[in-house]
């Protein structure tokens, strides 16, 4: 059983490419799967109950589609009565009152690593006596929690199929469900990571020859992804004519001709696959079965004829991913 970097999405959909060429077609949603880690470390699997995130960037709002989000790494998020608690306690470490400098220096020590930006900026306060104290918090803070917790940058890493944003998510939670805690919403300010998972499925799709076989920079962006560890299954059937203007002589099928393609790496009209834009290449061909290894979008071709010609005709592809041992092993 092969193991190659995978990842597999709709090009053009059976039903409507079977007497026209068809457009390309999103793919249809599905409930989002997520590995979620706690500040804790506890990590629990949930069905994620909203559509996206609003994420604020240096560059503006953004509405990223839960589908298109692989994994995100979460900032350091202070839930608002915390932030106020905060607030109200450093200006009370300037009190003259003993008692109400103690009871903020405790207050403090409590709240812990969501303390520490704002203990940072009154370090370098105008008055000594604020600035000494909130050293010596930060270093009371700094012994009793875990070192990752105080690395928290101030914004999110949100990574998607396509590229990184950073920013801040605009939520104080996110909807989920899990089959022990039924719905529940989950404070970002408890978060760490969350990793999307992929769903298995089954997919037909048919990869024409003339779009996605003509040129070396022509692939189908198939727009599904597989994650690593998912078991994938691709077959595929149908015949491409690499000499189009002498029908019939030149006719491939999934796995190639007998004669290299253009660039010469694998045989003309072999059906091959990438994932992302700087993906290394592989052979899918007339059936495929593996683990997939790494996650991202899948991209498709038909390996061009090496006669700088266009070719036609199509490949019919059926795919299969699943957590599970495939069907029929």
């Amino acid at each position: 059983m092969g193991r190659i970097p995978f990842a597999l999405a709709l090009c053009v959909t059976l039903a409507a490419a079977t007497s026209s060429p068809a457009q390309d077609q999103p793919v249809s949603s599905r409930p989002s799967v997520a590995e979620v880690r706690f500040s804790d470390g506890s990590v629990v699997r949930m069905t994620l109950m909203q559509d996206n995130l609003e994420v604020i960037t240096k560059y503006g709002k953004l509405q990223i589609p839960l589908s298109e989000i692989r994994r995100v790494e979460f900032g350091l998020h202070v839930p608002p009565d915390v932030n106020q608690q905060i607030t109200q306690s450093i200006k009370r470490l300037a009190s003259d009152v003993y008692k109400e400098r103690d009871s903020a220096t405790k207050e403090l020590v409590q709240v812990g690593h969501f303390a520490v930006p704002s203990l940072q900026k009154a370090s370098r306060s105008g008055d000594q006596e604020v600035a000494y104290r909130a050293v010596s918090l930060i270093k009371q803070i700094t012994e009793r929690v875990s070192p990752d917790l105080l690395r928290l940058r101030d914004e999110d890493v949100i990574h998607t199929a396509e590229f990184t944003v950073i920013g801040r998510i605009n939520a104080q939670s996110i909807k989920a469900n899990s089959s022990h805690f039924g719905d529940v919403n989950l404070k970002l300010s408890e978060l760490r990571t969350m990793h999307l998972r992929q769903q298995g499925g089954k997919h037909e799709l048919v990869v024409d020859a003339t779009k996605y076989g003509s040129a070396l920079d022509q692939w189908c962006d198939t727009g599904v992804i597989v994650d690593a560890g998912q078991r994938v299954l691709v077959t595929a059937e149908g015949q491409v004519d690499l000499w189009p203007q002498g029908p019939g002589q030149y006719v491939a099928v999934p796995k190639g001709y007998n004669t290299a393609g253009k660039g010469g790496q694998y045989l003309a009209g072999a059906l091959i696959g990438k994932v992302g834009d700087n993906g290394k290449t592989f052979l899918v061909g007339e059936r495929y079965e593996g683990l997939a290894t790494d996650e991202g979008k899948l991209y498709l071709q038909i390996v061009p004829s090496p006669w700088n010609n266009a070719s036609s005709g199509q490949y019919r592809v059926r795919l299969q991913t699943d957590h599970a041992v495939l069907a029929g092993r």
